[in-house]
């Protein structure tokens, strides 16, 4: 779509791809729970990746994460009305992410 930016976050780990999976998944449980009836998140885990569409206030985003044995790599649009929020965006989703996928349990 037209109005539609890219967003790119990319973290690195130690975890190996199942934990990192595991970790990420509970993660995305937990979210949905806490947020029940905030957001809509639609789904899909094909091996190592998720491709995802989410709803919230409004707005609509889609993309795809990937996790590798040492990595994560998400890339998403945005709409037109938050690209001047691009920057924050990336740094909190990046650290988000680092977060998850510390080590331990």
């Amino acid at each position: 779509m037209i109005d539609l930016k890219e967003l790119s976050v990319s973290v690195s780990h130690s975890l190996g791809s199942d934990r990192a999976k595991r970790k990420l998944m509970r993660k995305i449980e937990e979210l949905q729970k806490e947020f029940k009836g905030k957001f809509t998140l639609d789904s899909l885990w094909e091996d190592n990746s998720l491709k995802f569409q989410l709803k919230a206030a409004g707005l609509k985003t889609d993309g795809c994460l990937k996790i590798f044995d040492n990595s994560v790599s998400l890339v998403g649009t945005l709409p037109l009305t938050l690209t001047a929020f691009r920057g924050k965006i990336e740094t909190k989703l990046k650290a988000e992410l680092e977060k998850i996928l510390i080590e331990g349990d």
